[in-house]
């Protein structure tokens, strides 16, 4: 089951920042960003709340607080990307910094701080986030 709700995860993660490029390129990114990014993480969280009522978890105040923390991160990030787009900055740009920022940042923070061994698998992943940053940035 973790495998499908990770190529979910997979899936959106790249559906959010295509759909504020399609959003730039149209003219629409000023008129309509706020509300894109509100269908685009109510939905999320729908998502995420039937599938925490399902199983019946409970969840800890720390959790929550991770969870907010994070969920604030991804929404800045995401309000900040369509910022940068609407202004003229490049996709080749923005997307590789966004991008490349966040696979520095948590590669980083699971070694530094968490002391999490990253094995051949990890090294695969991080090795071909850096490849497709190098060929995106190249188009």
């Amino acid at each position: 089951m973790w495998l499908r709700w990770m190529m979910l995860a997979f899936l959106a993660n790249g559906l959010g920042p295509f759909g504020l490029k399609v959003l730039a390129e149209a003219g629409l990114s000023e008129s309509f960003r706020y509300q894109y990014l509100v269908f685009w993480y109510a939905g999320g969280f729908a998502l995420a709340f039937g599938v925490w009522m399902g199983n019946r978890v409970r969840w800890a105040a720390r959790e929550l607080w991770i969870a907010l923390v994070m969920a604030l991160g991804s929404v800045l990030g995401q309000l900040f990307t369509s910022l940068a787009l609407e202004r003229g900055v490049p996709g080749h740009v923005v997307f590789p910094v966004t991008t490349g920022g966040n696979l520095f940042l948590v590669s980083a923070a699971g070694m530094l701080l968490f002391k999490e061994r990253i094995g051949p698998y990890g090294v695969a992943g991080i090795l071909t986030g850096i490849a497709s940053l190098v060929l995106l940035s190249l188009g």
